[in-house]
């Protein structure tokens, strides 16, 4: 079993970068741009292999995420890459990615805090 407190830190890399590179982008011009949009992709495939890796004890704490979906994300963009449109893509980064990370912050500062090392 991988360290849940380095899994939760490359989903936060992964998320952050994501939002970072597309702070004040439009949805527009996210379709425009088919390398960022296949970048985001790949970062989302990280995202959900990482949450395969997490614990359920972990994923518990946070039990308003839809875990499921995002690791079922990850077989869609690995093995129905087709279905992938920059509607869907737009939607997860604006919609759903911010309260991601804010989860997985809570969930490591969870890991890390007084008394709080074993999940």
């Amino acid at each position: 079993m991988r360290n849940p407190d380095l899994v939760l830190a490359e989903i936060e890399r992964a998320l952050s970068l994501v939002l970072d590179r597309t702070a004040g982008l439009s949805k527009s011009e996210l379709a425009a741009d088919p390398m960022l949009q296949l970048g985001i992709e790949r970062a989302l495939e990280i995202v959900s292999e990482a949450v395969r890796h997490l614990p359920q004890a972990v994923l518990d704490r946070r039990a308003d995420i839809r875990w499921r979906d995002i690791r079922n994300l990850g077989n869609v963009l690995r093995h129905e890459y087709w279905r992938v449109d920059p509607e869907t893509v737009w939607n997860i980064v604006a919609n759903e990615l911010p309260r991601l990370l804010e989860a997985v912050l809570e969930l490591r500062a969870g890991l890390t805090g007084p008394g709080m090392s074993d999940p």
